[in-house]
């Protein structure tokens, strides 16, 4: 990262796919591991969607919003376009995190799905910061809701797995919401990805069907489509309809409408008429884009697709799934596909000028404060910046670094590495002073002539230690619960 100077992007860009990937290319390789990937973060989330929907209004609802979910445009323009892993595999999760957390509320299994919501709310924690931000307020109003349909039974359950989840995730959580002040975030500010040059027509919102693979834009004559989809929206004005006509609970109608509710609001917060909101709500300028609301829209139309089924008679359910499922794969299908296919293999991808594409190609939207952004890549061993020196055997590894120097008369070395708290350095086994004031904001340190062994060591801040004890914690806490409810 950095072109070779590294930089922290994980501790502030959502860690699970790269836990998940480093894994599988163990196994499979680094372009298979990422093609995995891909394919789980498309096809996960609608068993998710499925278990959800059947749970609330039966198999026929849940295998229609499970096809609705899976054909959906803007995940096609989330992998096929736009590549963006972290975002899809947290649409993966989050109808888990429903499911698991509805199922806590309402059935008797309290030890089973409070293990669950814990481990699924811990794995989309740690996926997608922005995601995170956006479906959390709905995930609260959900859960109260069910406790309210219980009568608050299990809410303690309910409160402790939440902490849990959110206990489990910290080490992530802690430094990438109160660190932020020491990395460059004004980059991820920047005009084109302003929420205001980004907004959506509803034309296309819900018109628009021409598919393009080029990038979005300041206006609608972008080259990336940002429909919610076809038969998608159809089918919330279907429910809207059955909502004021069907004779239902009361309970069960306000579930429903509160799933309109949020769609509408999705929708609205892509177009420039929700501006107000967006500039009251600070945190929403993090968003950058708009149209993300669209991964709310896709869901809550999924799960009203499930609903108008469940409302009709059951014998014609069965051909409304039918034709819904029939209309979703074809009105979606050409959207699935890569632009373009590539033979290549590992070795090429990582070695030669692809490899140095890879490095100059790699996001900067984290660089550390002090740092300047790179305009050409690190060299390969330590700058003797004035003085005379030889330097051996320099190793040059994510979280540390060392090698052996021969100092002829006094000088300065700049390390390739750029500073970031806490970078300790020590020289023969001594903490040793150095400095991060050059141009680049590398670390430096000034040698006398002599014999030394340098080595730098990448150090943990308060913030980051407190951080993962409550983690350690958490999952300890998570073991004895398991246990003590086997008790």
């Amino acid at each position: 990262m950095g072109w070779g100077n590294g930089f922290p992007l994980f501790n502030f860009y959502g860690v699970s796919p790269y836990y998940l990937g480093s894994i599988l290319s163990y196994l499979v390789g680094f372009i298979n591991a990422s093609k995995i990937l891909f394919f789980i973060s498309l096809t996960f989330g609608s068993f998710g969607i499925y278990l959800l929907v059947k749970s609330l209004w039966g198999k026929l609802a849940g295998l229609t919003s499970a096809v609705l979910y899976l054909f959906a445009p803007y995940k096609a323009l989330d992998v096929y376009v736009r590549g963006a892993l972290a975002e899809s595999l947290a649409l993966a999760i989050i109808p888990f995190v429903f499911y698991f957390s509805y199922k806590l509320v309402v059935t008797t299994k309290t030890k089973k799905y409070s293990t669950l919501f814990t481990l699924s709310l811990f794995a989309f924690l740690i996926t997608h910061n922005i995601m995170v931000i956006l479906f959390l307020p709905f995930l609260l109003a959900w859960l109260i809701y069910w406790l309210v349909v219980a009568k608050w039974e299990n809410t303690k359950l309910v409160i402790l797995s939440s902490l849990l989840g959110f206990g489990l995730a910290s080490f992530f959580l802690f430094p990438a919401f109160f660190e932020k002040n020491l990395v460059q975030t004004e980059s991820l500010l920047r005009f084109e990805l302003d929420f205001r040059a980004n907004y959506l027509k509803v034309s296309q919102l819900f018109i628009d069907r021409v598919w393009g693979y080029g990038t979005s834009i300041p206006g609608p004559e972008g080259g990336m489509n940002f429909q919610v989809g076809w038969p998608h929206w159809w089918l919330v004005i279907v429910s809207v309809l059955l909502l004021f006509v069907l004779k239902i609970k009361k309970s069960s109608k306000v579930l429903v409408a509160g799933v309109i509710a949020a769609f509408i609001f999705s929708v609205f917060m892509t177009h420039n008429k929700s501006t107000p909101v967006w500039i009251h709500v600070s945190l929403l300028k993090y968003f950058q884009f708009p149209w993300r609301f669209l991964s709310l829209s896709i869901l809550t139309a999924s799960l009203l697709g499930g609903f108008a089924v469940s409302a009709l008679k059951e014998k014609w359910q069965i051909y409304a799934a039918s034709a819904i499922i029939v209309l979703s794969v074809i009105l979606n299908w050409n959207y699935f596909r890569p632009k373009i296919f590539y033979s290549i293999n590992d070795s090429e991808k990582l070695s030669g000028e692809l490899w140095d594409q890879q490095k100059r190609g790699a996001v900067l939207d984290y660089l550390p404060k002090t740092a300047l952004e790179p305009r050409e890549a690190a060299p390969e061993s330590p700058i003797v910046r004035s003085g005379r020196a030889e330097v051996i055997n320099f190793i040059n590894r994510s979280n540390r670094w060392g090698f052996n120097i021969t100092v002829q008369n006094r000088v300065e070395i700049e390390v390739p590495v750029y500073y970031f708290p806490n970078w300790e350095v020590k020289v023969d086994g001594r903490e040793y002073p150095f400095s991060y004031n050059n141009l680049l904001g590398r670390i430096s340190l000034i040698l006398e002539p002599g014999n030394y062994e340098v080595e730098g060591s990448f150090k943990d801040t308060p913030i980051r230690k407190i951080a993962n004890l409550i983690t350690v914690l958490s999952a300890i806490g998570l073991v004895f619960y398991i246990n003590e409810r086997k008790k």
